[in-house]
């Protein structure tokens, strides 16, 4: 039996190696087209229920600059997942109120820059593309936080403001109070 295999195992390695060498010269034939192998490409996203963006808006890079813009993900103000089979919601539904607030939002902010940003008087130090975006007051936060400016310390004054000079004849002391006389 060895014997028998040490003489078939060459020869068959041979044939085999002059097999693969012919076929790897042969140009390769087109694969044959199978019955329902090649699909139709799929038609084109939609967007459904648009009340204010554009039609052709690219909402994957708008929807997440918004939620980048307020911190959030997608279900504060689409409807979320369906809890039982986990499927995403149904991003076209009103069912939402935030979704809503934001459609008011996006076009209080589309006036602000038509109205007041647009009329906005050219300065050197005045970006004339300036644009109120979500973020300029939300910074990240869903309910944008209050401005609360930082003390001023005191001897200082609001640049433009005229040097202070002694109060006017029968005002009312200005400052911290005056110490108590020393005994």
């Amino acid at each position: 039996m060895t014997r028998l295999l040490r003489l078939c195992v060459p020869v068959l390695c041979a044939g085999l190696v002059s097999t693969l060498t012919v076929a790897a010269q042969q140009a390769p034939a087109a694969p044959p087209a199978a019955a329902g192998a090649t699909r139709p490409a799929p038609p084109p996203y939609v967007p459904k229920n648009l009340k204010v963006l554009p039609d052709n808006t690219n909402l994957r890079v708008v929807m997440r600059a918004y939620a980048g813009a307020l911190g959030v993900e997608c279900e504060f103000c689409h409807v979320g997942p369906d809890p039982v089979t986990h499927r995403d919601g149904d991003r076209a539904s009103d069912a939402n109120p935030m979704k809503d607030v934001a459609r008011y939002m996006i076009r209080m902010n589309d006036d602000l820059n038509e109205k007041y940003m647009a009329q906005l008087p050219k300065a050197p130090d005045v970006d004339a593309d300036a644009k109120i975006q979500c973020g300029t007051c939300h910074r990240g936060h869903a309910k944008p936080e209050a401005f609360v400016p930082p003390p001023r310390q005191q001897g200082n004054r609001p640049p433009g403001a005229p040097p202070a000079g002694p109060p006017p004849a029968g005002a009312p002391p200005t400052g911290p109070p005056a110490a108590p006389p020393a005994n």
